[in-house]
């Protein structure tokens, strides 16, 4: 998708925050030097093609950009927020580019556009043994922490008067 779309003007990073499933072999980073060696591993082991931004030790980006693991911002060069996604569904991406770019010429065309909000809800495949490939990889306690959570989920909300630990 990055080579396709970087000839239409657009440019692609991959921002690395944090290890989403720290575990024995990528625990949590203790050091700023400790992440940007986690991140040379997982751009080697994914083959990321893409620039690789390294977050602060503290976050501060990951933060500021909602806290979510895998998430995704269009940006314009003056850096209003095009899109944003809370998963990397490659599908729903292209759609947004496409959109953008449709919007774009209609504009050289002469068409006033106006911005406005909208919001869609997307649906990806969930593909738990990739996932249980990865965790393992990070380390028994990965998975330990990623099945817990999920048996908490499963749970449902806690109720009124309730405490879930």
């Amino acid at each position: 998708m990055a080579p396709k779309y970087a000839e239409q003007g657009f440019s692609f990073v991959f921002v690395y925050t944090r290890e989403a499933h720290p575990g024995e072999n990528f625990p949590a980073h203790r050091s700023f030097e400790q992440k940007i060696s986690q991140a040379g591993a997982l751009k080697e082991r994914l083959n990321v093609a893409r620039p690789v931004l390294v977050d602060d030790l503290e976050g501060t980006g990951h933060e500021k950009y909602g806290m979510l693991p895998n998430m995704i911002y269009i940006i314009s060069s003056t850096g209003r927020v095009l899109f944003r996604s809370d998963w990397t569904d490659p599908p729903t991406i292209e759609m947004a580019l496409d959109y953008i770019l449709a919007a774009r010429q209609q504009r050289r065309e002469g068409l006033r556009m106006a911005p406005f909000y909208a919001e869609l809800v997307g649906y990806r495949w969930s593909d738990l043994a990739k996932h249980h490939e990865v965790l393992e990889r990070a380390g028994p306690q990965a998975l330990a922490d990623f099945e817990l959570s999920t048996n908490r989920r499963a749970q449902g909300p806690p109720r009124p008067g309730r405490i879930q630990l």
